[in-house]
């Protein structure tokens, strides 16, 4: 499997395919290396006490040993990874500043890369090593409805900057909240009676903003017919205004 490198400013920028392989290549010892150590502690062992010919193959035959454990677990490994294709999942991946990222999403398939297992999320591959949960797929779209609603929480602008503009935003996000499940809301955690109050501050002032507007509007019609003939005959952005506000409230 060859992995290219992307080049900004000069520098390689390493992607998490990338990333997950430089930390395959630098696990731990093969047999090649356990040889290479045996042949230099044979070379430069002390020729006054040399080591007997039976502690050479009782070395060799634990390292044997070790690797055979190895190869099985390794065995299973690459078993379960082909068990987790089409599962969600969540992964640990630590990028080349040291900095940990938690990458969520469905194990498209399995590539086997040097006796390692790397999972296909999309459209990236990362390690085995990394996996830190497998997800049943009604707690992932939980947690995904949760996060949304927060996204879009965070997207209202401050209390204090409302306008008639965010109305139907206001709106959107209320009903987001109130569609939430108990279980959607338990990833919330502490935060869940917060958004819950903040949610009843924007519709209580929305709804103030509303009444206003729908008075400028109704006095602006009526400097022309009487205040009756306004009740009687409404702004037609008046009305709707109106409905929406009672909308907001009412969620």
């Amino acid at each position: 499997m060859a992995v290219s490198a992307v080049i900004d400013n000069g520098k390689i920028v390493t992607s998490a395919t990338q990333e997950s392989l430089q930390k395959s290549n630098s696990s731990t010892a093969n047999k090649d290396d356990f040889l290479q150590l045996l042949v230099a502690q044979m070379k430069y062992q002390d020729p006054m006490e040399p080591t007997q010919n039976t502690e050479w193959v009782s070395q060799y035959a634990q390292f044997s040993q070790v690797e055979e454990l190895q190869n099985m677990a390794q065995n299973m490994t690459l078993s379960r990874a082909s068990g987790l294709v089409g599962q969600t999942v969540l992964m640990n991946v630590e990028g080349a500043d040291g900095k940990v990222s938690e990458i969520q999403g469905r194990v498209d398939f399995v590539s086997y890369e040097g006796g390692k297992a790397f999972l296909s999320i999309d459209g990236e591959l990362y390690s085995m090593d990394d996996l830190k949960y497998v997800v049943d797929d009604r707690y992932a779209s939980a947690m995904e409805n949760a996060n949304a609603f927060v996204k879009a929480f965070d997207s209202l602008p401050a209390l204090s900057d409302l306008t008639i503009a965010d109305l139907e935003k206001v709106a959107s996000v209320t009903e987001q909240f109130d569609n939430l499940t108990d279980r959607e809301k338990e990833f919330l955690g502490e935060s869940k009676d917060e958004y819950d109050k903040k949610i009843d501050e924007y519709v209580s002032i929305m709804a103030q903003i509303v009444k206003a507007a729908n008075q400028a509007a109704a006095e602006s019609s009526g400097t022309t017919t009487t205040a009756e003939t306004t009740d009687e005959m409404p702004n037609e952005n008046v009305e709707a205004n109106a409905e929406n506000a009672a909308q907001v409230v009412e969620a």
